[in-house]
């Protein structure tokens, strides 16, 4: 299904999001998913990096796709959740539905990060991009890849035991390479965003189907579910802010249970505009009033939220938050369903 998006229109509301003004209903991410969704290749290597393939996969699938509200066609070089590893020497394993990382060092003392811009990773990264926007013709966005940072890029280099292991026996190096890590981060965030920008700087991170108007990216570190608030506090925020500085709009990816002892010290990012909450598998979905809790404390610290939960949640949800700051990201069964709840929003 061809459609037309107005990106002006588009770029009004996140404006509001982004400023946490009053809108008339949230910010919503509502698309009806492709009931036939492009055939996969069997093969790993040509399901994930084939070019012509991958690009037109993604055409087909955005066709096939209904988008309401504020949602978008997009595509962005996926190389996993965590691309930035691989520029640095991290193997990519490519698997049926992700891909992982195999460390590339085997302690932290090897570490000494520095972007290979030789390797085929880094080269398809960037030519992936710079072909889906030579295709778009304004049809839809292209991102800036899902890099990762801190400490998962970290486990991604030497591996999870071997980082939590040093956070407490070799605090130096942890530093050492943390510090290291962050200007090469930047690096690679400007490269993919001089090609994706539009004329106004607008940039999309279509992951968490977010855009905003200069250097926009989510930024995580679901290794801090296994961490102390000291240990997060000495070891993660203060990248954490410097990153938040250096970009002009962010959000956080706090995940699942394990990490919400860390939402104070998150709230107290004062470049950091926005929480998204994951709950994880197995248990209730995002838009339960269990985690109200999270959602209202960040809130009412100025930080704007973005929910991701099913379509029947959405209508209480919202009569719980209201709109100012409020995204949410769900999915509708048809085009009927979807409308009925934007006309349902506007008059709650």
């Amino acid at each position: 299904m061809k459609q037309s998006i107005d990106w002006q229109a588009l770029k009004q509301r996140f404006t509001l999001w982004w400023e946490h003004r009053p809108m008339d209903r949230p910010l919503i991410r509502l698309m009806i998913p492709p009931a036939d969704p492009p055939r996969l290749p069997a093969d790993l290597e040509e399901r994930w990096l084939d070019p012509d393939g991958v690009l037109q996969r993604n055409r087909e699938s955005n066709q096939k796709t209904i988008f309401l509200a504020e949602s978008y066609p997009d595509y962005w070089a996926n190389l996993g959740p965590g691309s930035f590893g691989t520029f640095l020497g991290a193997k990519p394993q490519l698997l049926p539905d992700t891909i992982w990382y195999q460390p590339c060092f085997s302690s932290l003392e090897e570490v000494e990060p520095k972007l290979d811009k030789e390797s085929r990773w880094w080269q398809w990264s960037l030519s992936m991009t710079r072909r889906a926007c030579e295709g778009a013709d304004g049809t839809y966005l292209v991102s800036v890849p899902d890099l990762v940072e801190n400490l998962d890029t970290l486990a991604a280099l030497v591996g999870t035991e071997q980082v939590l292991y040093g956070l407490m026996d070799k605090p130096g190096e942890i530093t050492r390479i943390q510090e290291a890590l962050l200007p090469l981060w930047e690096e690679a965030f400007q490269a993919h965003y001089d090609i994706v920008k539009d004329r106004e700087g607008w940039n999309s991170f279509a992951a968490f189907g977010i855009f905003g108007p200069g250097r926009t990216a989510k930024l995580q570190c679901d290794l801090s579910a296994m961490i102390s608030e000291s240990m997060f506090d000495q070891f993660v925020v203060p990248y954490l802010e410097q990153q938040c500085r250096w970009l002009d709009y962010s959000i956080y990816h706090l995940d699942g249970p394990g990490a919400v002892h860390h939402l104070p010290s998150l709230l107290g990012i004062d470049a950091l505009q926005c929480i998204q909450w994951t709950p994880g598998a197995g248990n209730p979905e995002g838009g339960d009033p269990v985690w109200d809790d999270i959602y209202r404390r960040s809130l009412d610290a100025g930080k704007n939220i973005e929910a991701m939960m099913p379509i029947a949640q959405v209508r209480d949800f919202v009569k719980r938050f209201g709109s100012r700051g409020v995204f949410i990201n769900t999915t509708a069964s048809s085009q009927e369903e979807g409308e009925a709840l934007l006309l349902d929003l506007e008059r709650l």
